[in-house]
């Protein structure tokens, strides 16, 4: 009899201890992270995932999703505060270049780790999402945001398939003006949109253009896409453009401003900003 009863004893004991290892291992493993980010693109990814209540910190210029505004601040994209950030003692920091490499050594000198991810390309940017999916505990649902900009992408490229090339000249600063080169994203959104970057041949990311080089290249589509730039009214922002009422850009109202967020970060709005200059290259094909 007690021996009987000292055998089930043991027996529900060694099932309890395996239950209760089982659950601790489950437990780490689904266990949310917390996360710093310090960019925008990062922050947005992390909402797409459905990870936004894993951040407990964020740079200073993540503006969207609306949520955000809940977060803490820890600095700016490209000086975040060190003492800030340890202070929130996140699992895992994510960024992108150019964050400070002094701010990012110091972290991993506190012990904290770090994960950089790079966003100048198309294929980079994806990468990226994956990477970011993978630190948040969310691979599922990194594969599926992934599916959703790919098909999305796929649709715009759909509309405007047997479009006509046009020249397209691009700037994201008007003094000096810096227009976008090749090697980055918005030079491949260009391209697939049907598009020839007349700065491309540069070999630089964002060169800097004189006027004269700009108009001898008889842009047909011109898109401001200005960053950190004061608003400017159309007279502003379109002057120096409408003293070259020769430019095929000028005489067929294809002259764009387009300070858009959507458009210059890479993250998991790439598929809204791709439609976005899509439209703004080939109107008729989105009528």
């Amino acid at each position: 009899m007690h021996l009987g009863l000292k055998q089930t004893l043991t027996v529900t004991l060694v099932a309890l201890l395996i239950s209760l290892s089982g659950w601790s291992e489950q437990g780490t493993v689904v266990k949310p992270k917390r996360i710093v980010s310090l960019a925008p693109s990062v922050t947005e990814t992390l909402f797409a995932l459905g990870a936004g209540e894993q951040l407990v910190g964020i740079c200073t210029f993540c503006d969207f999703p609306r949520e955000v505004e809940r977060i803490d601040r820890i600095g700016s994209y490209l000086t975040p505060s060190v003492e800030a950030i340890v202070a929130k003692a996140p699992d895992v920091v994510i960024g992108v270049p150019p964050n400070s490499p002094e701010a990012v050594a110091a972290l991993q000198w506190a012990g904290l780790r770090v994960v950089i991810v790079q966003v100048d390309t198309i294929e980079q940017i994806e990468a990226a999402m994956r990477t970011i999916a993978h630190e948040a505990g969310r691979d599922a649902q990194g594969e599926a945001l992934l599916g959703e900009l790919r098909q999305r992408m796929a649709a715009v490229r759909a509309r405007l398939e047997g479009a006509p090339q046009r020249r397209v000249l691009m700037v994201v600063g008007q003094n000096p003006l810096i227009a976008v080169g090749s090697g980055i994203f918005l030079n491949e959104l260009i391209t697939q949109a049907h598009g020839i970057n007349i700065a491309a041949d540069t070999n630089q990311q964002w060169p800097r253009l004189s006027l004269e080089v700009a108009v001898a290249k008889q842009p047909d589509v011109i898109i401001d896409g200005s960053m950190g730039s004061e608003e400017k009214d159309e007279a502003q922002l379109f002057g120096v453009w409408q003293n070259f009422p020769e430019l095929p850009a000028v005489r067929n109202n294809r002259l764009y401003g387009r300070r858009s967020y959507t458009l210059l970060r890479p993250g998991p709005r790439l598929a809204e900003g791709f439609e976005e200059i899509a439209r703004l290259i080939h109107p008729e094909r989105f009528r």
